[in-house]
């Protein structure tokens, strides 16, 4: 195999982890499907060939969707031995597996009513927010706003007693950590602890709703993935914790980037901010637009079951292949103009939240929750600007992307 300059050089958590994207249109000029050594994956970076893979589950598995970038270290294998099993949800699952563990999610979000419902919640949630800091004149709002909202809503959608919600917060976050080039030994066998401490809380949320349902999402799965009056089988259990604990993390991780990065790409550009100000009817386009532009899951792993074709390239079965939709989203020969960040444009299909059978279940809860974070900041703290000279760090994860931090002034 001939490994160009280009796909030697590709460095995602590297090189290319703040700026991928001049690497990615070069790529989609003269090398849009190209294999990372660094990677050992194929890379794909056209939207159509995007497209094309996530609409062919037959032969591109999402068995490895999530795949870490490295393995965990031993001593973290250790711990999490004293834990439950990894078990496919309905991210990393193919055919009828996946339909089982996906049903409950999807008739619970999309039940009619739901959204609305929860509209005037999410509001209220925001506004208790911003009174929380609006007299403070600056501060981190990633930290005190766009972090906060998603998590506390997530919770009360999945019914965790206001007590767990920060233990639901950590022990969701350090578990998509794991395997991360950016932490010690020592600090991932700590987060190996933590995610041993979400599961116990996990465990005993699908115990007691089944005995005792509630209207929550955690009873709908849990009675629908194990139905009948049995004690649950350890295996049972093992099943629930894991799809209740990386469908939480996903819930309220991304969504939180979301609203994190409107806010450095709004701000960034005080033209824009000013603009919605002036015309919030323009928030839902900001919203997509912001989807687009920094996508909050910039890539995903599929799996090839057979030898296949992708734009010419020649696939071998068993080969890892990355679809970078952030590559993709910014692809000329679909959105005009492509390199350009404009609240005003008009919304078009995109891969924030995937394509087919796998696309986000929870995307239109996450799309509501962007729209009111912005809408009632607009309403709220319309100067809002930020402080000048300020070096954004950007999450480290090839799955993942959005601000740590953003020190705001108002």
């Amino acid at each position: 195999m001939t490994v160009t300059e280009l796909a030697e050089s590709f460095d995602p958590l590297g090189a290319h982890y703040d700026d991928p994207y001049p690497l990615y249109a070069r790529a989609r000029r003269d090398e849009p499907v190209f294999y990372s050594p660094r990677l050992d994956a194929w890379v794909v970076t056209r939207f159509a060939d995007v497209d094309a893979v996530l609409k062919d589950p037959e032969a591109f598995s999402s068995v490895n969707s999530l795949r870490p970038i490295r393995e965990p270290y031993p001593g973290t294998v250790a711990v999490l031995l004293n834990g439950y099993p990894q078990t496919p949800d309905h991210v990393t699952s193919d055919g009828d597996v996946h339909r089982r563990l996906r049903v409950p999610y999807t008739k619970h979000l999309t039940r009619p009513g739901q959204l609305k419902a929860r509209e005037a919640e999410i509001r209220a949630r925001a506004d208790r927010l911003i009174d929380g800091f609006a007299d403070d004149r600056s501060g981190d709002l990633i930290a005190r706003y766009s972090t906060r909202l998603p998590v506390e809503t997530a919770a009360e959608l999945f019914g965790f007693a206001p007590d767990d919600v920060e233990l639901a917060k950590a022990g969701s976050e350090v578990m998509f950590s794991l395997g991360s080039i950016d932490v010690t030994k020592e600090q991932e066998e700590q987060a190996a602890h933590t995610v041993l401490a979400f599961q116990q809380l996990l465990a005993g949320y699908a115990r007691r709703r089944r005995a005792e349902p509630a209207d929550d999402l955690i009873t709908a799965v849990a009675t629908a993935l194990a139905p009948g009056d049995e004690p649950l089988t350890f295996d049972q259990e093992a099943e629930l914790v894991g799809t209740f604990g990386s469908t939480f993390g996903a819930a309220h991780i991304t969504t939180a980037d979301g609203i994190g990065s409107a806010l450095w790409l709004l701000l960034g550009d005080a033209e824009q901010w000013d603009r919605l100000v002036r015309q919030p009817e323009l928030v839902p386009y900001a919203v997509e637009e912001v989807l687009r532009f920094e996508s909050p899951i910039p890539a995903m792993f599929r799996r090839t079951t057979r030898p296949v074709t992708v734009a010419g390239v020649d696939l071998p079965a068993g080969a890892d292949v990355l679809l970078a939709f952030a590559s993709a989203n910014r692809d000329e020969d679909r959105f005009p103009d492509a390199d350009r960040f404009d609240v005003t444009r008009k919304p078009s299909r995109h891969f924030a939240f995937g394509a087919g059978i796998h696309t986000c279940v929870g995307a239109a809860m996450a799309r509501l929750q962007m729209r009111i974070a912005l809408q009632t900041l607009i309403e709220r703290l319309p100067g809002l600007r930020m402080a000048p000279d300020q070096d954004v760090r950007v999450r480290r994860s090839i799955n993942v992307r959005g601000p740590l931090a953003l020190d705001l002034h108002w």
